[in-house]
């Protein structure tokens, strides 16, 4: 392959249009509107429920911003040379989605069983884990944690925004050894905060798979938000020359190949748990079979793995903009369903145990969440180049091919 290609010069700041920012903002609004109705109303477990859905979800967006450049940085993907400026600008709901995530402390009430101090007296289980699970460990683990990460993906990214201007291969080599050592970081980190999160609604239960299944639905999901801004970006003819169908292609494949492994995941958690039969494992899909809640457990599979695994096989599915665009927001909602499926039924206790429900109040909270990361990334998407043009791998990435 040659690397002679000529670079082009450089393109303008990526802009995202005002209509889409204008929509984001109502999104937003909507959202504060549901989330604080519902508290008024006297639904406070479905606010808060709502809420720690968004705050995950969106989260879960910006830790991948790293996350993917750590994989890209180590494993020498010249072909999305060309995109790194879309999880760069991920990087940035961390700072703000970070303080949004630890308000979620503020719910805890509501929210988790083991911030009742007369049921934790009462109960064996929750006393042995008290060392582990108590608001004053939540709020240090958890911010510990998005400290890591907000420190990695400052550095990383100044290395890059400053390799514009210098063209100085060490920042790249800096960030390789970033990678390296985030990685190690990462997969600490976001277990802790997934185990608190997430998996403490449910105290008595626990799963050694729920680390990596909530590692594959942020990956899943956050290539599926890269795609749809990329594809975006291609129809657009916004990076001509420099991002075209071929880049689209092996991004497409990565989320692809997420699709199959959180099957995968999701699968070896659910025959471990039939296969063992314990009932301290059990519970987690006994409390989704009950109350309504099975429907909704069936429609997760269907729309998180079925459907995309099957339109996604094709090559040429990968390969347009407008079909990559369609499955990406279906794996966008499936992230949604997945989450509401974690958290609504874990809800209550006992007689007061949730029952099923269309989550209109949750995903209106949800999509404020969502709103708000968008204009944030907005923001962040045009204050740098459009593209890293003095990264050493910049000519292999335009000569690619699928």
């Amino acid at each position: 392959m040659s690397h002679d290609t000529k670079i082009p010069a450089a393109p303008k700041p990526i802009t995202i249009p005002k209509t889409a920012q204008t929509a984001a903002l109502v999104a937003t609004l909507a959202g504060v509107v549901a989330f604080f109705y519902a508290l008024r109303s006297g639904h406070p477990d479905t606010a808060w429920s709502g809420y720690l859905i968004g705050a995950f979800f969106t989260l879960s967006l910006g830790v991948f911003g790293v996350l993917w450049l750590s994989i890209l940085y180590l494993s020498r993907a010249v072909w999305s040379v060309s995109m790194r400026r879309i999880p760069e600008a991920m990087t940035a709901w961390l700072l703000p989605g970070g303080i949004l995530a630890l308000l979620v402390g503020l719910g805890g009430h509501t929210l988790y069983h083991w911030t009742h101090s007369d049921a934790v007296a009462s109960d064996a289980i929750l006393q042995h884990k008290a060392p582990f699970l108590n608001m004053t460990m939540f709020y240090a683990l958890v911010g510990i944690s998005l400290v890591l990460w907000l420190l990695f993906a400052t550095v990383m990214v100044r290395n890059s925004r400053t390799q514009d201007k210098t063209g100085k291969v060490a920042l790249r080599r800096q960030n390789v050894k970033l990678s390296a050592l985030f990685g190690v970081v990462y997969a600490i980190t976001f277990s802790i905060v997934s185990f608190y999160l997430l998996m403490s609604l449910e105290a008595h239960w626990f799963s050694t798979m729920f680390a990596v299944l909530t590692f594959t639905d942020m990956v899943q999901t956050g290539t599926a938000f890269v795609a749809i801004v990329a594809s975006w970006l291609i129809l657009q003819g916004k990076l001509k020359g420099l991002l075209n169908e071929n880049h689209l292609h092996s991004l497409v494949k990565m989320m692809f190949a997420a699709t199959g492994f959180w099957a995968y995941i999701y699968f070896c958690q659910f025959m471990l748990i039939w296969y063992g039969n314990l009932p301290e494992e059990t519970i987690y899909f006994i409390t989704r079979s009950q109350n309504g809640w099975l429907p909704f457990l069936i429609i997760l599979p269907i729309i998180k793995f079925v459907i995309p695994f099957i339109y996604l096989a094709p090559r040429a599915n990968k390969r347009k903009p407008r079909r990559v665009i369609a499955m990406a927001v279906l794996l966008i909602v499936a992230q949604f369903w997945e989450l509401f499926m974690m958290v609504s039924p874990a809800v209550g206790h006992g007689e007061d145990k949730a029952h099923a429900h269309p989550p209109v109040i949750e995903g209106l909270i949800a999509l404020g969440f969502l709103g708000l990361f968008f204009l944030v990334f907005s923001w962040a998407l045009g204050r740098a180049g459009a593209v890293p043009l003095k990264d050493p791998h910049m000519r292999a990435c335009l000569d690619y091919h699928q």
